[in-house]
């Protein structure tokens, strides 16, 4: 083991050791973002297979500059917010009472929102006449299938699965009702996963984790390791999913494993993590020409119709100086294509500076609206590792749903307050 792998789990030994300290909010920015990128390059420097590389000054300094940034701004608004008065954690999860949204709305949005997922499904499914994980070439199939527009609102089954557990938890409701949300989700978790695609129900899971973390004493801290298991799983039933004709050997000897073939279940997990970084690190130090704010802000092609003909007209290719199938760089990637060093340094540093703000805004005032988009945040920095969501049309679309949604069940002492404020 390398010593900067040593230091790196240290570091992130270190921050969840700190974090099961009573009264430590373990899911402030800065924890979430130093967890998840020392595990990240602890791990990528372990070069537990082939296709990793040595990493080059230039590799590291474009890495460092992108995790300092983001740190930075995090910290510029602890120190704008150090002597102000914030809720404790226990302050923070009285806030969240059944008074504060309004039971009767709150369930008539949820049935039509499910409405619409249910909707949305059989219409992609009628029109592509298949399911992803029954067609001969799952694989192929998951990038392929859904009809755009309609397609968009098929992943609807994020914010929905968010806002029944914020509906379950706030207002408790009877039984019978209870087991019937209970089954909405069940139905919709799995037929989504039918799909083949874990990044929108990771998204549902980590924020309704960080949901249930603020307003309740069911998930404390001690019990994160439980929860971070569960995505771990789905990364896991994905995979296989996807791939079940592939045999775990054939993964193992894809990826160029180095280790001894009775670890290869570890294989998938680990070059998951890893290639992220190596690709970052491989292709800053070659690309030449930058593109302006196109994959940074991806959305806004994505909904107007014109991102595939654009790519094709600037002959833009999406996965460049790749030695391998994983074709992910981390969130990183996106703002140096875009703009250089000057994206990589300012992005990530506003990008910081606005998550921390957000997480200062609840703590100051624990409110329904913010916490649903301090969850969306953590969401955000959690896949920083993996790629920059903020530039998702299918992201925007599921942030914008959760904020409209939880504007609208609010009660109107909550809307009066959060105005005053």
């Amino acid at each position: 083991m390398s010593i900067i792998s040593l230091i790196s789990f240290f570091i992130c030994f270190l921050i969840i050791a700190y974090s099961f300290k009573k009264g430590v909010d373990f899911f402030s920015p800065a924890k979430v973002f130093g967890i998840i990128w020392s595990a990240s390059i602890g791990l990528a420097d372990l070069k537990l297979s082939h296709l990793q590389h040595g990493w080059d000054a230039h590799g590291w300094l474009m890495l460092g500059i992108g995790i300092v940034s983001f740190l930075i701004g995090t910290f510029t608004v602890y120190v704008i917010h150090f002597q102000l008065r914030c809720k404790s954690l226990k302050e923070i999860r009285k806030s969240f009472t059944k008074e504060i949204v309004d039971p009767t709305k709150f369930l008539k949005v949820i049935y039509f929102m499910f409405f619409v997922y249910t909707i949305s499904y059989l219409g992609n499914y009628l029109i592509e006449g298949y399911i992803p994980i029954f067609h001969k070439n799952p694989g192929q199939a998951r990038m392929e299938w859904g009809v755009f527009g309609i397609g968009l609102t098929i992943h609807i089954a994020t914010p929905l699965i968010l806002v029944i557990v914020q509906y379950l938890k706030l207002v408790k409701p009877k039984a019978t009702l209870k087991l019937i949300l209970i089954m909405m989700v069940i139905f919709t978790f799995i037929t989504y996963l039918f799909l083949l695609q874990r990044f929108n129900l990771m998204f549902a899971i980590i924020a309704a984790i960080v949901f249930l973390y603020y307003s309740s004493e069911f998930l404390k801290s001690r019990n994160v390791v439980y929860a971070v298991s569960v995505i771990v799983g789905l990364m896991y039933s994905v995979q296989y999913l996807r791939g079940s004709s592939l045999a775990l050997s054939y993964l193992f000897m894809l990826a160029k494993m180095k280790f001894n073939f009775k670890y290869a279940i570890f294989t998938e997990p680990y070059m998951y993590v890893s290639m992220n970084l190596e690709n970052f690190t491989r292709a800053v130090g070659k690309l030449e020409n930058f593109t302006f704010g196109y994959y940074s802000f991806n959305f806004l092609t994505s909904v107007s119709g014109i991102r595939k003909s654009l790519a094709e007209y600037l002959a833009l290719n999406h996965f460049p100086y790749l030695n391998s199938s994983y074709n992910t760089y981390s969130m990183f990637w996106d703002f140096y294509r875009d703009f250089g060093v000057v994206g990589l340094t300012a992005i990530p540093l506003l990008l910081g500076f606005m998550v921390s703000s957000v997480y200062y805004r609840m703590k100051m005032k624990p409110t329904l609206l913010n916490l649903s988009i301090y969850s969306v945040c953590i969401f955000i920095v959690f896949m920083s590792f993996f790629v920059s969501v903020i530039g998702l049309l299918h992201f925007v679309f599921n942030f914008s749903i959760i904020i409209f949604v939880t504007m609208l069940v609010q009660t109107k002492l909550v809307k009066i307050q959060n105005l005053a404020n």
